[in-house]
């Protein structure tokens, strides 16, 4: 793991003030899943910002703004030349840590010429980017790591979705497990997240825990390990919010018999605001049984219909919320299931809070 240094020449302010987002930039987010940055110029929105993303010849990825100084083309409508980009419109040229290398009209560019690098770290699945304060960059905590990336008897499916509602939105969804016997009713069929599981809060990670003894195997884990659905089973249900960028949950399948555990289900989801109402969705299931590619493809399946239904529903909020905001006379009432959500909206203030300080 590692990552590139901020550029110390490029002056840093916050494109969007502090009380108008609910997103820190002091904080490491997920620009792109690994398998989709290449040599091909990518730019997409992140946190109000435009940015480019391609990997240099060595591999190494880059990320910069994606905005030509001159007249603000996007630089990703350009070409690489090496790991130089030039820009679509006037064919300036830029380094990878941002700085002008060529006008063609003149025989050296202006030193004011040049475009924020972003520091990067490309870690498992995921390429992570800071685009907070890079006087501020130490005080950020390092990505998460995903133990179960570098273990080869998981198998995984990717994804990534744009979702148009605030990231919280998705964080609240996931934190909600109660919300799977209504809204994936069809997909995966998991009827007995009804009870609001333990609830602890350590620093800024709050967790959940679930335990079920005996309890009915729905087909999305019966099925993978060659058992009948509704065979009783015992699973241990758990998740994190890690940070305002990502969550983690997992299942644990087990014996009842023996104690065994037969089976490891892992899901993280990792949320970049694009704006305000608006969401780039990164995920990646795992497991450990049932991973032959037929198995896998199955479960991919399965696993875009059900986030296709978070989607709809998390999309119906955003409007809701966005035509007609909450006031004191439509007050939010939140329930015991709300805890983990309540709570993770504390700690994301709480980031926000030291942004500001």
């Amino acid at each position: 793991m590692s990552a590139s240094a901020p550029d110390p020449a490029a002056s840093w302010y916050p494109p969007i003030a502090t009380d108008q987002r609910n997103y820190p930039y002091n904080c490491w987010w997920v620009a792109g899943l690994s398998s989709q940055i290449g040599r091909k110029l990518l730019g997409r929105w992140l946190l109000d910002i435009p940015v480019l993303l391609y990997r240099k010849e060595d591999g190494s990825p880059v990320a910069i703004e994606d905005r030509c100084p001159h007249r603000a083309a996007p630089l990703s409508l350009g070409t690489l030349q090496g790991d130089d980009v030039q820009c679509g419109y006037h064919g300036f040229t830029f380094s990878s840590e941002g700085r002008c290398l060529r006008v063609p009209s003149m025989k050296s560019p202006p030193a004011a010429a040049r475009v924020r690098s972003f520091p990067v770290i490309e870690q498992g699945p995921f390429i992570w980017i800071y685009m907070g304060d890079p006087d501020r960059i130490d005080d950020a905590p390092l990505p998460h790591v995903l133990e179960w990336t570098e273990d080869p008897s998981f198998a995984k499916v990717e994804g990534i979705m744009e979702i148009a509602a605030n990231y919280m939105l998705l964080k609240e969804n996931v934190l909600d497990l109660t919300h799977f016997g209504y809204v994936h009713a069809s997909s995966f069929k998991i009827t007995d997240w009804v009870d609001p599981p333990r609830f602890t809060t350590e620093g800024d990670t709050v967790s959940y825990h679930q335990s079920f003894s005996r309890s009915a195997l729905p087909p999305v884990f019966a099925e993978p390990l060659g058992i009948a659905t509704g065979t009783p089973y015992d699973r241990e249900n758990y998740g994190s919010f890690i940070s305002p960028a990502l969550q983690i949950a997992a299942v644990d399948l087990i014996d009842p018999d023996n104690g065994t555990i037969t089976g490891r289900f892992r899901v993280t989801h990792a949320t970049t605001p694009i704006d305000a109402t608006h969401m780039l969705y990164f995920w990646i299931v795992a497991r450990d049984f049932g991973t032959d590619p037929e198995q896998m493809a199955h479960i991919e399946a399965i696993t875009k219909t059900g986030f296709a239904e978070d989607e709809a529903i998390i999309e119906a909020v955003q409007r809701v919320m966005t035509r007609d905001p909450r006031s004191n006379r439509t007050r939010e009432i939140s329930v015991k299931m709300d805890t983990a959500a309540v709570q993770a909206r504390r700690i994301v203030q709480r980031w926000m809070d030291r942004e500001k300080a």
